[in-house]
């Protein structure tokens, strides 16, 4: 192998890796929440729908404030602001786990859920721009990051909490520890010409079709949107972003929903917390597993349809499992988060695949996130308020798996066709 093409492939293995570290604070702050709901409950003498608010929150605001990410790296390049977002969701983790009162937790609940939505676009803009031959790989590698340190936390905040004194020492612990992925991006990801995504549509000499397959300048559509630093262009006339959103969101809703109250639900049904959280941790992990699915499966041609119905069929049997046999929940967790995990990686890669070049991937990653964020925030608080209501999560459980379900009608309108390259013309789009 040539040096230059040994040195690439060693760039793109260093990115790679900097990507899953990055990501690893990404999701603690959310998926801590539900194990320690218990604890939260008897310390702040607040409702179950308190706590729903806690996980709500920054997934409301990874809808509202997705834009702001393709419009921060114009400014700051790429690169950079996501080790800015990255480390705001840490510090204020921090902040948060001494926080005296409920006003202070929100209002840096709120915080951590505006620097992670920032990050959202930014890492899928980054795979677009930096490794636009692996971008399927890129894709996975911070979608499993992100699934890794929510697994990760899941499982560890409720010894840490006993071991700590607490649930306030345990989230700070897991913060501390996420500064380390912020750290490692700086040292792994060297500033370069290519950092300021938004700010010149880098495309870098490649287009793709649906598949994965270069596609030639002269093939390329034209984009029909001029290139201006700082401003941002949501397609919010392509009917295929905004089915991606609403595909996104119920996925969303369903994990954000199971990441809120399953440890809770098999408490209620006589596990102990531990055990509870544990179960959440071991559904995470098959998720992170079968994220590895994704990237195989392009290498093979597999459709990026055959994937999601895959993954929809999945999470819908696991949580049917849940429903009528509750004694198996160890089988239903591993086939429940090997469906939503599947679902995560897959969706997430469908951005790049509709988009030209790396603006419009960031506008059609920021509009899906935008839709999908906005529709999944009332999952948590909108679960737990039923538990409020009926005494129990049986309720809350039924609604799951209608969301569940829906997913399987809208994974089969994502044909090959519709997911093909197409630019909209100047009218089609908002700039933001």
């Amino acid at each position: 192998m040539p040096n230059h093409s040994r040195r690439a492939v060693g760039a793109s293995t260093g990115i790679l890796a900097a990507l899953v570290l990055v990501s690893l604070a990404l999701r603690p702050q959310l998926a801590g929440i539900g194990p320690l709901s218990g604890r939260i409950i008897d310390d702040l003498g607040v409702s179950h729908a308190f706590v729903g608010l806690l996980t709500a929150i920054p997934i409301l605001c990874m809808g509202l404030f997705a834009p702001v990410g393709p419009v921060l790296a114009a400014k700051a390049g790429a690169r950079d602001a996501i080790v800015l977002s990255s480390g705001i969701v840490a510090l204020a983790g921090l902040a948060r786990a001494l926080a005296p009162g409920e006003l202070a937790i929100v209002a840096l609940t709120l915080l951590i859920g505006i620097a992670t939505a920032t990050s959202g676009p930014l890492l899928a803009m980054f795979v677009r721009g930096r490794l636009h031959e692996h971008r399927v790989a890129g894709t996975a590698a911070y979608a499993g990051g992100t699934t890794l340190g929510a697994a990760i936390a899941a499982g560890a905040v409720v010894p840490l909490a006993v071991a700590l004194g607490g649930w306030r020492a345990s989230m700070a612990a897991v913060s501390a520890a996420s500064l380390a992925g912020a750290l490692a991006w700086t040292v792994l990801v060297p500033r370069g010409a290519r950092d300021a995504t938004t700010a010149t549509a880098v495309t870098d000499g490649a287009a793709f079709d649906a598949a994965g397959t270069t596609v030639p300048d002269a093939e390329r559509p034209a984009t029909g949107v001029p290139s201006r630093p700082g401003r941002l262009a949501l397609p919010v006339r392509r009917p295929v972003v905004w089915a991606l959103g609403l595909l996104f969101g119920i996925q969303s809703a369903v994990f954000y929903g199971t990441n809120a109250w399953l440890p809770a639900l098999f408490v209620e049904r006589g596990w102990d917390a531990a055990s509870a959280a544990a179960l959440l941790s071991l559904s995470s992990f098959a998720g992170l597993a079968s994220i590895l699915v994704a990237p195989a499966a392009s290498r093979r041609g597999v459709e990026r349809r055959q994937l999601l119905v895959t993954a929809a069929s999945s999470a819908a049997l696991g949580i049917s499992g849940v429903v009528v046999l509750p004694g198996l929940g160890w089988v239903w967790a591993v086939v429940l988060g090997a469906g939503l995990g599947l679902m995560f990686t897959t969706v997430l890669t469908l951005p790049t695949d509709v988009a030209a070049d790396a603006r419009e991937a960031g506008g059609a990653s920021a509009l899906m996130l935008l839709v999908g964020y906005l529709i999944a925030s009332a999952s948590p608080f909108a679960l737990g308020a039923a538990r409020d209501a009926t005494g129990s999560f049986a309720v809350s459980l039924w609604l799951l798996l209608a969301l569940a379900a829906s997913m399987l009608p809208l994974s089969w309108l994502m044909s090959p066709s519709r997911l093909r390259p197409r630019a909209p013309a100047p009218p089609e789009s908002v700039v933001v």
